[in-house]
């Protein structure tokens, strides 16, 4: 597995009336597209019996949101690239038809979302990139209560997909501290800390080999989101370090991997 949908992003959802609620819930007018950049850069390190071979991704994305009225959204790509550089050199993949094909999220009032479904992505992602769940760790997740300085919270993400003979895990427990008042472009808001404790698995053939590889990682992602006084998500960077192994297993044996992850992620709202 080289990079399994770490990549994180935020969502700015216009204003919502001042009130003591104004802050634990997100607004839905399902009329206005919002739109955001996302910049993730994923880079891998596998040990091998021949030597490390580093491996990077580069997710720049323009993502596209309505929130309807109810529990509903739509999301989908304006634009994407995905650039794979190894020891083989430098790859853009094809992305021209996954842009503007929808994601059908069920969406709560404090940013909790399920997945009802998604693009049909091409073959040249696996075993690069799976964004089926793009949105599934894309917005800011709110407490019951109004922000307010120092508040803290804790939640927990835990998913997990089987396809055919392919299986994978992730799961998460983040904790949240209101840290500071700022503002961002004339709007006052919070900057809000995020730090999560992730693991990963997955499980499955590799393509065109008579063998199964078994991945798992564990580790830590830090960052913050700054979220306005008025109900927007304004932006979220992060930066995370997992490691872990893989497995290969097949007729003539098995032979274990050693793999290091590293990612920074920055996504803000184009206005």
């Amino acid at each position: 597995m080289l990079a399994r949908s770490l990549v994180l992003s935020f969502l700015a959802l216009g204003s919502i009336a001042a009130s003591a609620d104004a802050q634990s819930a997100y607004a839905r007018t399902g009329r206005d597209t919002l739109r955001f950049r996302e910049v993730t850069t994923t880079n891998v390190r596998v040990t091998t019996p021949q030597g490390d071979v580093p491996i990077s991704l580069v997710h720049d994305a323009t993502i596209g949101v309505l929130l309807f009225p109810g529990d509903s959204a739509r999301g989908w790509y304006d634009g994407l690239k995905l650039t794979v550089t190894s020891p083989a050199g430098s790859q853009d993949l094809e992305t021209a038809s996954v842009l503007r094909q929808p994601f059908a999220l069920a969406f709560d009032t404090r940013g909790n979302v399920k997945l009802n479904s998604a693009p049909t992505f091409p073959e040249s992602f696996e075993n690069v990139t799976d964004l089926t769940y793009q949105f599934a760790d894309f917005f800011l997740r709110l407490p019951a209560a109004p922000l307010r300085l120092g508040m803290t919270w804790t939640d927990s993400l835990t998913r997990s997909t089987s396809k055919g003979d392919k299986s994978s895990s992730v799961s998460s427990v983040s904790s949240y501290r209101v840290e500071r008042d700022t503002t961002v472009a004339g709007q006052p808001a919070f900057v809000i800390s995020q730090k999560q404790q992730v693991r990963t698995e997955s499980d499955g053939p590799v393509a065109g080999q008579p063998v199964r590889a078994h991945s798992l990682s564990t580790g830590t992602d830090d960052g913050f989101f700054v979220f306005s006084k008025s109900g927007e998500i304004l932006g979220r960077q992060r930066t995370g370090t997992l490691s872990g192994a893989t497995t290969i297993s097949g007729g003539a044996g098995s032979m274990e991997m050693a793999q290091a992850f590293t990612f920074t992620s920055r996504t803000e709202r184009i206005r």
